[in-house]
């Protein structure tokens, strides 16, 4: 074990014994205690502010313990911790996280919050059975719709014969950042829309259908072609990528390019005209958030895996999800030999009711969107089921 390694494991334990010490406390008490745990050093930032918003108003019967993988010191509830190390963590009546575990705190409830607004791909199809198998720790997987219920039903569906694999109990709640962030965005002054924005998805988890391969030149015609700012704003997972990092160094000096890494997108969204992304899901919320149209790069690997007859490929049924069905409601789809600074430039003069008609359609189906906090809060009260109230 090498001195940073070995920092870490006296970091975490030291952490577990504060921890303990203060579950026996507040035990004594008769406060529940809610464990949430950001599982990736690189995503905490983008979680923590809506987080720590949607349990603000626990605090008289609750108590909130944050557990992170972070190189710095977040606030006095968090406390770093390697994964490993949660099995040593005392009566935490409720486990919740945003992030995929696969070591949890003892003889808790386990419960994941998804982070995705839509039935946007998760992993490779090569991949999905093993996100299955992990999913199947959980007790209860807290989601914002039907439509994404429906997906995670079809997922275990196809392996209903792996001893590994069990559908745990689905909920829907709606979306609470979505609520967070929809009333940040409407409390902000008007800015003028002068940027695209670039949103790829994580370009580990499908590469095959990343635009990082064309992101050069999409980034170079969409300067050069076009009046309007270029923010490249890469998945908070792949900041330190060299491949993101080698684009960043290309464009850096350009005044019209903007490299982002702020947790909280709602500032470069807000003064965005589009959207520019592959398969994220951060297309709808984009969409849903603004009103604005996206832009889907979809290359020929993707085309091929949507419309192909292949028996394998059609298992996974992504020609029927609502995330592909739906693009060209909520923009235009655009492949390696579409001009994407002519698309753009005709933005600027189309009314903006095209989109939004067809977008707020969809953004209604969404049945708890605005209500997702008080959806959550019941939830969680239901699991305690003593009669206590969360305020």
């Amino acid at each position: 074990m090498n001195n940073f390694s070995f920092s870490k494991s006296l970091k975490s334990l030291f952490s577990v014994i504060i921890i303990n010490i203060l579950i026996i406390y507040f035990k004594l008490k008769n406060k529940k205690i809610i464990f949430f745990y950001y599982h990736r050093k690189l995503l905490i930032g983008i979680h923590t502010f809506y987080i720590e918003d949607l349990f603000k108003d626990y605090h008289q019967n609750f108590v909130l313990i944050y557990g992170h993988l972070g190189n710095k010191n977040i606030g006095k509830n968090y406390f770093f911790i390697k994964e490993g190390y949660l099995k040593f963590i005392l009566n935490v009546d409720i486990f919740i996280s945003s992030g995929l575990c696969d070591i949890f705190t003892k003889s808790s409830k386990r419960i994941y919050l998804s982070h995705d607004i839509y039935d946007s791909p998760y992993v490779s199809f090569e991949k999905e059975q093993k996100m299955c198998e992990r999913f199947s720790l959980y007790d209860i997987i807290l989601l914002p719709s039907q439509n994404v219920i429906k997906l995670f039903n079809e997922m275990f569906n196809r392996y209903n014969n792996s001893p590994k694999i069990k559908l745990p109990i689905l909920k829907e709640i709606g979306y609470p950042k979505f609520d967070f962030l929809e009333k940040k965005i409407k409390n902000m002054s008007e800015s003028p829309k002068d940027s695209i924005i670039i949103a790829p998805t994580d370009i580990e988890s499908t590469p095959k259908f990343s635009l990082i391969n064309n992101l050069k030149d999409l980034i170079d015609e969409l300067i050069h072609k076009t009046d309007f700012n270029i923010i490249f704003r890469p998945h908070p997972s792949n900041r330190l990528n060299p491949k993101i990092l080698q684009i960043k160094k290309l464009f850096e000096t350009n005044a019209k390019f903007l490299f982002d890494t702020s947790e909280d997108y709602s500032s470069v969204y807000s003064k965005s005209i589009c959207l520019l992304t592959d398969t994220s899901d951060t297309a709808y919320m984009f969409a849903f958030l603004t009103m604005r149209p996206v832009l889907f790069f979809s290359n020929d690997n993707l085309n091929h895996f949507i419309n192909s007859e292949e028996e394998k490929i059609k298992l996974y049924n992504w020609r029927n999800r609502n995330y592909f069905i739906n693009r060209e409601k909520i923009g235009i789809i655009i492949n390696q030999t579409t001009s994407i600074s002519e698309k753009i430039n005709k933005l600027k003069y189309e009314p903006n009711k095209k989109y939004e008609l067809s977008i707020s359609k969809l953004k209604d189906e969404i049945k708890y969107l605005g209500k997702s906090k008080k959806r959550f809060n019941d939830e969680i009260e239901s699991l305690i089921g003593d009669g206590q109230k969360l305020n």
